[in-house]
């Protein structure tokens, strides 16, 4: 889906604002935000489908300890530049 008008993104924002963070179900589900934005049917996906489109939690787990992981090693690099200040 492509907002290529002021009008549209500011009906994007208006469907944004009232349905939360369930925007992306009801661009792929609901017949009438479908239609609105000119997107066609909605598509059948069985839930096998959806199933395996879905992250399984330790996947999840493992993406977020990487990031924890390389979060510390910025901050404590951070620090340790903050600490090599020359005494006088």
């Amino acid at each position: 889906m492509t907002i290529d008008s002021w009008v549209r993104k500011r009906t994007y924002e208006a469907f944004r604002e009232f349905v939360g963070s369930g925007m992306n179900y009801h661009l792929q589900a609901n017949e009438f935000i479908r239609d609105v934005f000119e997107l066609g049917p909605p598509m059948l996906v069985d839930a096998a489908t959806l199933k395996s489109m879905k992250v399984s939690r330790f996947e999840r787990h493992l993406y977020n300890a990487a990031a924890f992981k390389a979060r510390t090693k910025a901050r404590n690099k951070f620090r340790d530049k903050r600490l090599d200040v020359g005494e006088f």
